[in-house]
């Protein structure tokens, strides 16, 4: 080994990403927002009788403000100014319910499953870019 690399002068390592706890905080976060907007999507198709991707978009949006609170208080542990966080937040929820309500109405109305189990697949799929969104640039 060269005397420079055992010293230490070799190139810059990055710091690692901590994601161990963020993660598993995130996924628990979004358990109890998908649990609310689950609750609320089916509720309003079996109970009021609304449209399944307008009830979807009404359990977003509920599930979105309890989510906003865990992921900024537990998940990320934001210091983020509120009025900066909920403005990005907003931003990025409006694109995440666009691809919500897309990738929806696909399995749901396009690929004919049933709406509780195309917002399951849903959910899953959107699990993924949600994380690196809100750790990247809103609760950053």
């Amino acid at each position: 080994m060269p005397q420079d690399e055992a010293a230490g002068s070799g190139p810059p390592q990055p710091a690692p990403v901590r994601h161990r706890r963020s993660v598993p905080m995130y996924v628990g976060s979004g358990g109890i927002a998908t649990a609310s907007h689950y609750g609320v999507t089916i509720a309003s198709v079996e109970l009021l009788g609304v449209a399944p991707v307008v009830a979807t978009m009404l359990g977003f949006t509920v599930g979105a403000v309890i989510k906003y609170w865990l992921n900024y208080s537990v998940a990320f542990r934001s210091r983020a100014r509120h009025r900066r966080a909920v403005v990005r937040y907003v931003i990025a929820l409006a694109s995440l319910l666009a691809l919500n309500t897309l990738v929806f109405a696909l399995l749901q109305e396009g690929a004919g499953l049933h709406y509780v189990l195309a917002q399951a697949l849903t959910t899953i799929l959107l699990i993924p870019p949600g994380y690196v969104i809100h750790r990247q640039w809103v609760f950053r």
